[in-house]
């Protein structure tokens, strides 16, 4: 058995209990409880992890037992580390299966180079977070859960029927997983029930019937007298007593924001929770940006507030919940960052960013004189550089349009603002078709009710570079698709090649992401001729005249050399 962890998640208070039967043969099942605390991870929970392998019944003892000891351990190390290690911005059930997958594509190039396949691995867990009991299924483990005296299967397990209790799916026998999900409330007083080794779940239930309806022990009784009831004979329990969950607010910061008021926004000079409200810096129809200064530091930032008539809308409420989080969360010179308050300094719903001095990107394109070939360039990069950013904690930002850049300096300083509409594909994706963007940067597809992507992310990206060069206007008229090379001639052909591209109606035929989009700019950029289009035809037009000249004088000589030989 595996070292439990060291101790609770912050805010679960959960007692263990293990009990184990080898039986006649080496031992085939392995359980080990691990705290997310313990692997950076706090905001993960805890993991109750249990799983039993599969041996071949023609291998002979001794290589059994290492074999299958090595399969089961190794599995169930395998998804603590690739569930504590993935993106914060996965949710319980993307996490699980990056890692599930991860190691079974690890087994299946094991099996395709060793002399003897690997074992196969039933594999369960519970995964403790965010008051939410989180129940992974791979195989013929079973868990159950005791409340108020009764007795409730969490998840069906995959047996083939009338097979000695052998899998029908498995890691190491199937190249595409279908791992078995659930998720339910957490309760104090839960216990838990995780089993390995056992028969049918008919069998199973009937045995632990009667125990569920007497008083509750501690954990590690209960695991004893569970394993003396289940049916077969090389099995393992692992009983969890959940004794406490998490406030509402532990380890989501958005829950903590949801429950404060919205207050009428201040107004210049008053002091709100340590700030000086300074100016305001932009009034809209749900938020109001005031700049203020951090009295405790005096440091400049910005406060968006929102507004009462936000409650009217809800994807824009749920938007800004989020908002800091993803913001605190990012780490990109090229996005803005969100600054953290301790939550009794805040009494308010509101958030705070740095104070950016500059002007917006849709701001610079209505003076002139229009943005050169390498501030727009320079400027286009960071914005696929954000974009990439977000990209990498599995975060779309679905409102990129020149609004939202914040020119910060003289020389290309350039960020990406406003993450209210962002998605996140490992969260949101009961919320992946409902609108969200600017419509005039909105890829076709969106506005069909397919969800964000990455490629509808370099659509946007193309209506707003495009918007640099083209002085304002968009590439598209009430009829047709306008071409860069008909609003600027004097510019290089790649780049309106490149734009064509990210703005294909079909997304299969853009960039894959902005970082492929990213590429070809820089391609483009080292490899274009510095000549302007119109330089490049006079200096055409010079040489056929250069070289008709050169004809013409060589004919007249070659007439006056004849008529001198007359």
């Amino acid at each position: 058995m595996a070292d439990p962890a060291a101790g609770p998640a912050t805010a679960w208070s959960v007692t263990p209990g293990f009990a184990a039967q080898a039986g006649s043969g080496p031992p085939t099942t392995f359980h080990a409880l691990y705290d997310g605390a313990a692997h950076a991870a706090p905001g993960r929970g805890l993991a109750a992890i249990i799983a039993q392998a599969h041996p071949d019944a023609a291998m002979p003892g001794a290589a059994e037992a290492r074999v299958a000891r090595d399969a089961v351990q190794t599995a169930v190390h395998a998804f603590a580390e690739g569930y504590f290690g993935a993106r914060r911005t996965l949710s319980a059930r993307r996490a699980a299966a990056v890692a599930l997958t991860a190691f079974n594509r690890w087994l299946a190039g094991q099996m395709q180079n060793a002399a003897a396949p690997p074992i196969p691995v039933s594999l369960s867990a519970v995964l403790l977070q965010h008051r939410r009991i989180a129940i992974v299924q791979i195989g013929t483990c079973q868990i159950y859960r005791i409340r108020a005296g009764t007795l409730t299967p969490l998840i069906r397990p995959h047996l083939r029927l009338g097979d000695g209790g052998r899998p029908s799916r498995a890691l190491g026998l199937e190249d595409e997983l279908a791992l078995g999900f659930e998720e339910v409330d957490a309760e104090p007083g839960d216990m838990l029930l995780l089993l390995a080794g056992m028969g049918q779940p008919a069998l199973v239930y009937a045995a632990l019937s009667p125990l569920a309806a007497l008083p509750m022990p501690g954990a590690e009784i209960l695991a004893a007298r569970a394993l003396a009831m289940l049916p077969g004979r090389a099995k393992s329990v692992m009983a969890l007593h959940i004794a406490a969950v998490p406030a509402a607010d532990d380890g989501d910061a958005s829950a903590h924001l949801a429950g404060l008021p919205i207050r009428a926004a201040p107004k210049e000079g008053e002091v709100w929770d340590d700030f000086s409200i300074g100016k305001t810096l932009f009034y809209g129809r749900y938020t109001v940006l005031k700049a203020a200064i951090d009295r405790p530091t005096g440091r400049e930032v910005a406060l968006k507030i929102p507004l009462k008539s936000m409650l009217q809308d809800e994807i824009f409420t749920a938007g800004f919940m989020r908002e800091a989080w993803i913001g605190a969360a990012v780490q990109s010179a090229c996005l803005v960052r969100y600054l953290d308050l301790p939550p009794a300094r805040r009494t308010c719903l509101y958030l705070v960013m740095p104070l950016y001095h500059g002007e917006t990107l849709e701001r610079r394109l209505n003076r002139q004189p229009p943005l050169s070939l390498p501030q727009a360039i320079g400027i286009a990069l960071k914005l696929c550089e954000a974009v990439q950013d977000l990209a990498a904690i599995q975060v779309i930002h679905r409102d990129i349009k020149p609004d939202n850049v914040m020119l910060t300096d003289n020389h290309g300083g350039a960020k990406l603002l406003d993450l209210g509409l962002a998605y996140l594909p490992g969260i949101d994706a009961a919320d992946a078709t409902k609108p969200g963007g600017t419509i005039r940067y909105m890829a076709p597809e969106l506005l069909g009710g397919n969800p964000a992507s990455a490629r509808s992310e370099v659509y946007a990206l193309g209506v707003t570079i495009y918007r640099m060069f083209s002085g304002g206007p968009f590439p598209f008229g009430q009829r047709e698709r306008a071409p860069l090379a008909r609003m600027r001639p004097d510019l290089p052909p790649w780049l309106g090649q490149a734009l064509h591209r990210a703005l294909a109606a079909k997304p299969e035929e853009r960039f894959a992401d902005a970082g492929a989009l990213a590429c070809a700019l820089q391609a483009g950029l080292a490899g274009q001729d510095d000549a302007r289009p119109e330089a490049a035809r006079a200096v055409f037009t010079r040489l056929r005249m250069f070289q008709a000249l050169t004809a013409f004088f060589a004919l007249l000589s070659a007439v006056l050399a004849a008529r001198s030989y007359r």
